[in-house]
């Protein structure tokens, strides 16, 4: 068969094909997920958990005994390797590995994936740098570490002759703010108006609510007064009740017709 016959009984196998790759694709993308969900709590655990004594290839004389860590020899190494590198910094490894992880899972586009990378080295190189100059030395499991890891002593070491400490601080504060920016894609403007929004709409609800409290407790003012007089004039009490129907529906009409 030839002509548009063949382009129509060709089609649902194309069809088919392409939903097979499609399928396949989001499989592969939530398994892609699942692992960097569950890299992120191993590299987590690993961290917390450090321990000094560990023996860790390449940092240590490999022994026999068992590691402390939680996450054994593995975690011991990705700890000992994240906290020399990185220092405190290396908690940002976690909830990268979750963000990206997200977005495999759910099958979302990365968008701008070259700015966003740019902005996550500039994250850690930033936050490593702040730790070095803040703290210099800090202890870790037992054993003393530089607080920004070799790429926080690299980057004080960079910025410190030709800025000093205030200065290096005030310029590294700023590029931790880009990094955020970039890596986030994240508009602080936009932030500062929804909080001011958010505030702004706080004070009128608590400013309506003052004003209603008041125009009740001056009804019930009013309220009070009326069946006061009524008693020294000797009203008979069910003129009173009717009197008080009467006004409370008045005001119940009225507060009615302000809303």
């Amino acid at each position: 068969v030839s002509g548009p016959d063949a382009g129509r009984s060709s089609s649902p196998s194309s069809w088919r094909s392409d939903l097979f790759r499609t399928a396949l694709s989001r499989r592969v993308c939530e398994v892609v997920g699942v692992a960097c969900f569950g890299l992120a709590l191993l590299w987590l655990v690993a961290l917390a958990s450090y321990s000094a004594t560990d023996p860790v290839v390449f940092f240590s004389t490999p022994t026999s005994a068992q590691p402390l860590n939680f996450a054994g020899r593995v975690g011991a190494f990705l700890s000992e390797l994240s906290f020399q590198v990185f220092g405190y910094a290396a908690y940002l490894v976690p909830p990268i590995l979750v963000v990206i992880g997200w977005h495999y899972f759910w099958v979302r586009a990365l968008h701008a994936p070259l700015t966003k990378a740019i902005g996550a080295a500039l994250l850690f190189s930033s936050v490593s740098g702040l730790l070095s100059l803040a703290f210099e030395r800090l202890t870790i499991g037992g054993k003393l570490f530089p607080a920004g890891g070799v790429v926080g002593n690299l980057v004080a070491s960079i910025f410190l002759p030709q800025l000093n400490r205030t200065g290096s601080l005030i310029l590294l504060l700023s590029v931790l703010f880009l990094a955020v920016i970039m890596a986030t894609q994240l508009s602080l403007g936009a932030v500062a108006s929804a909080i001011g929004a958010r505030i702004q709409a706080f004070f009128e609800a608590r400013i309506a609510a003052m004003k209603t409290w008041r125009t009740e407790r001056r009804r019930e003012q009013q309220r009070r007064e009326v069946i006061r007089k009524h008693v020294e004039k000797g009203t008979q009490p069910e003129v009173i009740a009717k009197a008080e129907a009467r006004q409370k529906k008045a005001a119940a009409a009225s507060a009615k017709a302000g809303a």
